[in-house]
């Protein structure tokens, strides 16, 4: 077992859910063959802002393809994507803080250290 799935495994059994477990965008991560660290180490603000850029992007993208080609693109088209993407960055954003403040989980580099992971 590789040393990224046994600390998500681990991080499952102290009570992380499985989307904190893996690190943002991890599709990309598994391409460019980092093991870059979970979301739940992360800054909540920068998961905000990274989530809502591209919810927005995804889900105007995701629409122009699917609904307004066929249509007038709006302002108002422009601003229910841009809601979507910040509504589910605060989502994210509110669900690490929680996880964050519930284990106590500060310094990705202090808890490898202190779980022996290094």
């Amino acid at each position: 077992m590789e040393k990224f799935e046994f600390i998500q495994l681990y991080l499952k059994e102290k009570g992380v859910s499985a989307q904190l477990t893996k690190p943002y965008l991890f599709s990309i991560s598994k391409l460019t063959k980092k093991n870059l660290k979970p979301q739940v180490f992360e800054s909540p603000l920068k998961l905000f802002f990274l989530q809502t850029v591209f919810g927005s992007i995804t889900w105007g993208s995701l629409m122009f393809l699917l609904i307004w080609q066929f249509n007038n693109v709006t302002i108002y088209n422009l601003y229910g994507a841009l809601f979507f993407g910040v509504a589910t960055g605060f989502i994210l954003a509110l669900n690490v803080a929680t996880t964050q403040k519930r284990l106590d989980l500060n310094n990705w580099d202090q808890w490898l250290e202190e779980n022996h992971f290094n």
